[in-house]
């Protein structure tokens, strides 16, 4: 299972296991917001800004926090792996870096992209390998043009493409809203869910291109 809890944090759950990436607090994004409602075993953190770090919101005594790691690992019946990506077009030299983690468990590959700064290239997309889902920024401004979020996602081979990290109402992050990634996604289909939880399974993948707009959870 997938659950959105708003902005870059994801959570996947699989065999009782709850694995939460980028948790940010709420507050710090703009009025009305509320940090994720999750107590999960794992947390990875892509990088130390304050959207993305806010561990102190959701772990508790027991809870395992990776932050920043590059590499493969596992965290309980989640199989991980971390690549570091510039966080801006000049090479990390203008924010620095962040760390891209693909995840699998019961067979599927879920990409969560961070605050990608720049197209990705063959050699990185390489390195990450096949993604069934891609995770990805769609408000420009701080990372990739949206025309490049959907390269990288079919770069990936994914056939599920889910947008974050883009402007809503009461937001104070100067980001671009959805429609900045929908004018350019002709060749995807998009379906809204109604909420903020979907069922994936590699089995039940589409067979053409879905760019899945979950529901931000708590917001009309």
């Amino acid at each position: 299972m997938l659950r959105w809890h708003g902005h870059a944090c994801f959570e996947l759950v699989y065999e009782g296991k709850s694995l939460l990436i980028d948790p940010h607090d709420g507050g710090s994004l703009g009025v009305g917001f509320e940090p994720p409602r999750a107590r999960p075993d794992y947390v990875l953190v892509t990088h130390e800004h304050y959207d993305h770090n806010a561990v102190e919101a959701v772990a508790g005594e027991d809870t395992v926090v990776v932050r920043e790691r590059v590499g493969e690992f596992t965290l309980g019946p989640f199989r991980v792996k971390g690549v570091r990506l510039p966080h801006d077009e000049f090479g990390g030299r203008l924010r620095g870096f962040v760390v891209a983690y693909r995840v699998e468990a019961g067979g599927l590959a879920v990409v969560h992209l961070s605050d990608l700064g720049k197209p990705l290239g063959e050699e990185e997309a390489r390195e990450l390998g096949r993604a069934d889902v891609v995770l990805a920024p769609a408000g420009d401004v701080y990372t990739v043009h949206p025309r490049h979020v959907l390269e990288a996602a079919e770069a990936l081979g994914a056939r599920v493409l889910v947008p974050m990290h883009y402007w809503v109402e009461g937001m104070q992050l100067p980001l671009e809203p959805l429609d900045a990634l929908l004018r350019f996604a002709k060749r995807w289909r998009v379906v809204r869910h109604g909420g903020s939880e979907v069922e994936l399974s590699r089995e039940e993948l589409p067979s053409d291109r879905v760019l899945l707009v979950l529901r931000w959870p708590g917001r009309g």
